[in-house]
């Protein structure tokens, strides 16, 4: 089979399906012909690789670039709610929000509950917009 690449949408077109593609005015201007072998080589990347838009106009390799600031701060942020969910999950298995509420915490737990606090306290205050460079909180040693 023969394909079309396009380097303008880094994508593969069968030549077999071009009226298809045609009709629903999906079929590339422009592109050059891919064999077989070629259009099968590109379809898994190696690890670390992407695939690009050669200089030639042919499919290429090239290094999966580095995140952005933008997308460093966003995986901070996820990194961030996770940690706070995981802490919350863990505080409502203790039930020491109910049992504070009535009274009910020991001595053990009151300090083990305060740690967990200070812990989310710690957390909410993190700047994640210094991401990568971001000194996480420990978990509490109680």
């Amino acid at each position: 089979m023969k394909y079309i690449y396009d380097a303008k949408t880094n994508a593969f077109y069968p030549v077999e399906l071009k009226d298809s593609y045609l009709d629903k005015g999906l079929w590339p201007e422009s592109g050059v012909e891919i064999d077989e072998e070629t259009f099968a080589e590109f379809q898994a990347p190696p690890p670390g690789k992407v695939r690009v838009a050669g200089g030639d106009g042919y499919p290429a390799w090239a290094a999966i670039p580095p995140p952005t600031h933008k997308e460093q701060v966003a995986m901070a942020d996820a990194h961030k709610q996770s940690l706070i969910d995981q802490a919350n999950e863990y505080i409502n298995s203790k039930q020491w929000p109910g049992k504070a509420a009535m009274g009910r915490l020991k001595d053990t737990e009151k300090d083990q509950y305060n740690a967990w606090l200070d812990y989310l306290d710690a957390l909410e205050a993190m700047d994640t917009s210094i991401a990568p460079d971001i000194n996480w909180p420990a978990l509490p040693n109680v």
